[in-house]
């Protein structure tokens, strides 16, 4: 053992603190509850955006996106887009730096880990964004832990509603059983396990009893972990963002389109999931689009042909108050499939790349492939559709964005030239920002992410001045006695930074990270779609 106590940071995907404040109010969530009372209990705030694929990143590494180089939940390599994986992340994480000092971790289900880090002291199991199949760290674990517990999944399937509070309590299961398996392996310093369910349950369910019964399940697998850390261990629970309300999807494309922007093209049909609860059924329903769907995507391709695209046919309806009507009488499936139109990147000024991404790419020349805005032409365009986007209103009269900002005022590092030139921050976190070709908005009530997440800790914390998400890292090797990342944006919550060693993580565990996997990753852009990240 490197220090006198162990360390346990368990990440909770997308638990919102005004959501558990309500839970923590009851008889319910005993562990989590007393965890606040012996400790901390605060808010977190998250990156922007707050994505899963940039957020736990930069719990991880306690840097902000600029400097460890993601933004989205894909990479970009032109106008072309990769699902992201640990060999995009430009930084080394804290589970790293850990065994890099000779202190043991166990790292288990936390998003952008694959392929897995090959510790020399600990152990990685991989989570959200890596196949289902994927390997884990060292080798031959999997099997070890199948041949014990049965079949370790990372995704929950399941073909109807029925179905669902089993899965994702089986899913959850699996972390707290690889937690009690690597426990008897290891003699750890670190484990750090996280539960991607506490965020699907909210894009999924709609019955707040089930995700209840879903919650009261983690809250248990939470104390059986925290029970493995023996006598007194610093306990740290983070989400890496919040959950809450959404009113609208503004599809900015078309809005780019409709102000001269952003040129469209017809293009292979999309088929998402934005009402998932009207896709739900078999499994098997799935995997192909209905004949519905099939006919009014072909009536789109040949009404497009007239000049007659979606937008001005929905645009029509609404004009005569029709609009709402089919809607309600055609499913969303079928709508989503009558898009036939894309961005023409190479041809367009401004896009928004990738589906909800919440920024804009300008297409500038010696910059971009086919670059059209002239490089000393960058700065006024630029200012010129920020100056555009914040006055941007939904239909009923609402602004849309409470900030709309170039990408130096809200990141920094090396990574700077690969954000989007214009960050949006949605007013109150109400709209999705799509990338879609669609009507300009459409009224759409479901859950998506916030920024305030949630920061529970046994110990007493300082956050006087608020927490962050970049906190956690550096409060985490406070707490093993490994040095502090000297290129940290966040700071030791346990005490003052000035009494403790630093140095550039780099070069302290430089070498974890390998080449990427190059593999399939269709089967998870599905599972993205299911939870309408990419409509």
């Amino acid at each position: 053992m490197g220090t006198s106590e162990r360390v346990l940071l368990i990440g909770l995907d997308g638990v919102d603190s005004r959501e558990i404040q309500e839970w923590l109010s009851t008889d319910s969530f005993e562990n989590l509850r007393s965890t606040k009372e012996s400790g901390t209990y605060d808010e977190l705030q998250s990156t922007k955006p707050p994505w899963t694929p940039c957020a736990w990143p930069s719990l991880l590494s306690g840097r902000n996106p600029g400097k460890h180089g993601v933004f989205d939940f894909f990479t970009r390599d032109g106008y072309n887009k990769r699902l992201i994986e640990r060999p995009d992340v430009d930084s080394p994480y804290l589970f790293e730096a850990a065994d890099a000092r000779g202190l043991t971790s166990l790292a288990i289900n936390y998003p952008v880990t694959h392929p897995v880090s090959e510790l020399e002291h600990g152990a990685v199991v991989p989570g959200y964004l890596a196949q289902e199949d994927t390997e884990f760290h060292p080798k031959g674990l999997r099997e070890e832990y199948e041949a014990e517990y049965g079949d370790y999944v990372i995704y929950p399937e399941y073909g109807t509603d029925e179905d669902a509070v089993r899965e994702y309590v089986d899913v959850a299961r699996c972390r707290r059983d690889m937690a009690k398996f690597l426990d008897s392996k290891y003699d750890w310093d670190l484990m750090a396990v996280q539960f991607q369910v506490t965020d699907s349950i909210f894009h999924d369910l709609d019955d707040r009893d089930e995700i209840r019964q879903v919650l009261e399940k983690v809250d248990e697998f939470v104390g059986d972990i925290i029970d493995l850390g023996g006598e007194d261990p610093t306990v740290i629970i983070a989400s890496d963002h919040g959950m809450g309300d959404y009113d609208w999807t503004f599809y900015i494309n078309s809005w780019l389109a409709e102000h001269g922007y952003c040129e469209v093209t017809e293009g292979e049909s999309q088929y998402f999931r934005q009402q998932k609860d009207e896709l739900k059924g078999k499994s098997d329903e799935k995997d192909s689009p209905s004949p519905l769907a099939t006919t009014v995507k072909t009536m789109a391709t040949s009404l497009s042909k007239v000049g007659l695209s979606p937008q001005r046919i929905h645009s029509g309806l609404s004009a005569i108050g029709a609009a709402g009507y089919v809607e309600r009488l055609l499913p969303t499936e079928a709508l989503v499939a009558a898009q036939n139109q894309v961005v023409d990147h190479e041809n367009s000024q401004a896009f928004q790349l990738y589906f909800n991404s919440l920024g804009v790419h300008l297409n500038v020349q010696g910059r971009d492939p086919s670059g059209v805005i002239p490089e000393q032409e960058y700065d006024a365009v630029r200012s010129e559709l920020i100056a555009e986007l914040k006055e941007v209103r939904d239909p009923d009269g609402e602004l849309v964005f409470d900030d709309v900002e170039p990408r130096e005022d809200v990141y920094e590092g090396k990574h700077l030239d690969d954000a989007p030139d214009i960050v949006l921050t949605p007013r109150d976190y109400r709209y999705d920002v799509s990338g879609s070709i669609l009507d300009t908005f459409r009224r759409y009530p479901h859950k998506n992410h916030k920024p305030e997440g949630i920061l529970l800790s046994n110990r007493s914390l300082n956050t006087d001045d608020g927490a962050k998400i970049y906190d956690i890292a550096p409060t985490v090797a406070a707490a093993l006695g490994i040095p502090i990342d000297s290129q940290t944006d966040g700071r030791n919550l346990l005490e003052t930074d000035d009494e403790l060693e630093r140095e550039d993580w780099d070069d302290l565990a430089d070498g974890y990270v390998g080449a990427g996997a190059d593999a399939d990753t269709q089967s998870v852009e599905d599972r993205l779609a299911d939870l309408g990240y990419m409509e």
